[in-house]
């Protein structure tokens, strides 16, 4: 039991307690980071916050019975003994590593429960919380097309009055009609909802009738002095100017090209922590992820997360499109216009890699002035919308 849990129990007669039922995902970021502002946007309520971690994400399946996936296992081990899988099966390694090393900051910063399997509940989990929030991320997805699951983030198993959401995301632009009754049923037995998205609304007004209030991410919920508060220097960073890479689809092509050969122009360094083959792929904790941010000269990212602290620090960046999965680049352009940032995108930016002057110049400076009056009327949004739905009116 993590001491801030230990501190909520002992403070359980004068605080109501929320449970958060997110992805719980020991390789990512943004993940970890929702995670954190999510407890802390709740904690700033006057709440005690746990988050619920799901043995499911954290545990692979057993193969018992499925004959496919006993034949993938015995492919993978012949190839592997064969010298034809070294790479990845040297990249899981690594990123077992990685996932021990963000680990450390889920173990510092958040308080949660021990493994819950969300296929197998304990018959008395609806009562053992007074509110049960979903979100943010991509909980909506039904990432494992598994009923269970979906019926596990649309918070089936409480009351409908126990039920919150903090901005959660669908990640697709139509409801899969396999589970189409499930999401109706799922999506009805919220008093109040929200999402991240304005395609997430429409959908669930078109499935449902119902309005559902489009919020920030959590990440921007909080204010910066939170995120300032938990920097991290790394233990790989250089004192020297760098221009930090973030690029979940891969650091690859013309984007790779331009920027390495700006960096070698300006003499800066490129410091990319997806790279596999760096130190800074092991050894950076969330926590450092935004020390690297809030210190470059330039971010490059095709990672929404990253996209939102560049915007929090003031730290000029460039968009890039995410090569390996479709249709995330909406995200982006939504951040990007509810701020009023334009011309952002790397197609739109590349010639300041090349060219000095005003071209650079736009690379390098972002107007940030209309940023905080956004955040502060969508801060205000967030806390009307937990008013009614605490009923506070």
């Amino acid at each position: 039991m993590r001491k801030m849990e230990e501190h909520c129990l002992e403070k359980a007669g004068n605080f109501n307690s929320i449970a958060i039922v997110t992805l719980y995902d020991d390789s990512n970021f943004g993940n970890k980071l929702q995670n954190y502002a999510s407890q802390t946007y709740f904690q700033n309520m006057g709440f005690c916050v746990t988050t619920v971690v799901d043995a499911v994400q954290i545990k692979p399946a057993r193969i018992y019975l499925n004959p496919i996936k006993i034949l993938k296992r015995i492919a993978h081990f012949v190839l592997q003994h064969a010298g034809l899988e070294k790479e990845k099966t040297k990249k899981k390694k690594l990123l077992a590593k990685r996932r021990l090393y963000i680990k450390d900051f889920s173990d510092e910063y958040l308080s949660t429960t021990s493994p819950v399997n969300y296929r197998h509940l304990p018959r008395d989990f609806a009562n053992q919380y007074d509110y049960y929030v979903t979100g943010s991320d991509q909980v909506w997805h039904c990432w494992k097309n598994d009923r269970c699951e979906l019926e596990y983030f649309l918070l089936m198993f409480a009351a409908p009055s126990q039920r919150l959401t903090i901005a959660p995301s669908f990640g697709f632009d139509e409801f899969p009609k396999k589970y189409l009754k499930t999401y109706k049923n799922g999506l009805e037995g919220f008093e109040y909802l929200s999402v991240r998205e304005e395609r997430g609304a429409e959908l669930i007004k078109e499935l449902t009738g119902k309005e559902a209030t489009v919020l920030l991410d959590p990440t921007m919920l909080i204010d910066t002095s939170e995120w300032l508060k938990i920097l991290k220097k790394p233990s790989q960073y250089v004192d020297d100017k760098y221009i930090f890479v973030y690029a979940l689809g891969g650091f690859k092509g013309e984007v790779k090209e331009k920027t390495c050969n700006l960096a070698s122009n300006l003499g800066m360094h490129v410091i990319d922590v997806m790279d596999i083959d760096s130190d800074y792929y092991i050894h950076t904790r969330p926590d450092e992820f935004l020390y690297w941010i809030h210190n470059a000269q330039l971010v490059v990212t095709d990672s929404f997360h990253a996209s939102v602290f560049s915007i929090l620090f003031n730290r000029p960046f460039a968009v890039t499109e995410r090569s390996d999965i479709k249709g995330m680049g909406s995200r982006l352009d939504t951040l990007l216009n509810k701020f009023g940032i334009t011309g952002r995108h790397f197609n739109e930016l590349k010639d300041g890699f090349e060219c000095a002057g005003e071209t650079r110049d736009k690379l390098f400076t972002v107007d940030y002035s209309g940023v905080p009056a956004v955040l502060a009327a969508e801060r205000k949004k967030a806390d009307d919308f937990y008013k009614k739905c605490f009923h506070e009116e």
